[in-house]
Parts: structure tokens; sequence; C-alpha cells
């Protein structure tokens, strides 16, 4: 059995491979939502690949990048009952049948950095397009569209760009582009951003 497990997987890494790698294999992002109902767009690579930090439920857009050590939590024990042990709410102690806790999804727009070690909380349903979120950060709420947070807990530092290049960006809709048409159209999209 270990044999023919070792097979498969020596496989499965091939056509991965074969596929263009972790960002642009279709094998990989059908394997990870068949069997962790994790979905992860076209071009997104890193830490979103662990199903170990990434729940069920989790939704990354394309062409993010998100570092190893990632770590997204969708639900609290609940400080309401007599314990906090999960005995008495969580199946996998054997106790209860199905899992009594609420666990919303957690859409992840597209072109989002999420920095080393970041920890995402319950509260948080969304994370906008083009996001970045600090190394460590541990976030607690809703992250804007093109906003750059950071810290504990997760603080607006800036927007990375004004609302009319955000605009165009939005417009553009350039994460639905398949790699090579990205980089055919490089230059043009880089004067959405710089204005020449």
């Amino acid at each position: 059995m270990k044999i023919i497990k070792s097979i498969q997987k020596r496989i499965f890494n091939h056509t991965v491979k074969k596929e263009g790698g972790q960002p642009f294999s279709k094998k990989i992002r059908e394997f990870f939502k068949a069997n962790y109902n994790i979905q992860i767009g076209y071009g997104s690579y890193g830490g979103c690949f662990n199903h170990k930090n990434i729940p069920s439920g989790t939704n990354f857009g394309n062409y993010c990048s998100v570092a190893e050590g990632v770590k997204i939590f969708r639900a609290n024990h609940p400080s309401n009952y007599f314990t906090l042990h999960p005995l008495f709410y969580n199946p996998v102690m054997g106790y209860v049948k199905k899992d009594l806790l609420e666990r919303p999804s957690l859409n992840i727009g597209h072109d989002v950095w999420i920095g080393s070690s970041t920890i995402i909380l319950p509260s948080v349903n969304y994370i906008g397009n083009g996001a970045i979120i600090g190394a460590g950060s541990i976030v607690t709420k809703d992250v804007p569209s093109y906003s750059v947070v950071a810290g504990n807990p997760a603080k607006l530092i800036k927007s990375r760009f004004t609302p009319d290049v955000i605009e165009k960006l939005e417009k553009s809709e350039w994460w639905n582009l398949s790699k090579e048409d990205l980089i055919r159209n490089k230059i043009e999209l880089e004067k959405l951003v710089n204005g020449n």
C-alpha cells in the first residue's frame, strides 16, 4: 500500500510540474477542491496549498501570493458554554456526531499577498482584491481592497493606490488573464498604475 501511494504521489507531482507547477496546475486545484473544499484560483501559490493551516470553505482568487505559515481559523471555542473543551461541539472528539460550531467561509480576492505567519481569525469574512497583509499580522476584521494592513490586531497602514487607479485596475480584471496573456499585456497594465 505504501508503494502504491508513493507511485501515485510521483505521478501526481509529475502532472503538476507538467502543467506549469503549483501556481498554474489545474490538477492540484481540482485535488484541493475535491479533497479539502479549498478553492484556489489560477496563479495563486504557496501556503494556500497547506490543508492543515487552511480550512475547508476557504476561497482564494487568482494570482494570490500566500506565504508559508499562514493560518486561517473559522471558529472560536464557545466562550458562553460551561467548558471551552471541544468534547461537546467537535465530532473529532468522538462524543457529538456533527460539528456544532458555525464555520463561515472566507473569501480572499485576487492578487492578495499574505505575509508569513499571518493569522486570520473567524471574524474575517472577506479580504479584498490587491490587499497586502504584513507578516506576523493577526487579522480580526475584513480587509478592504488595495489596502495594506499589518500588526496585532492588523490595522490599516495605507491604501496602495488612489481611487481612480483602483477603479482602472478593477475594470481591467487583469487577474482573469492566463499567464501568457498577462505577460503579453504587462506594459499596458503597468500604465494603469504609473500613468505613462
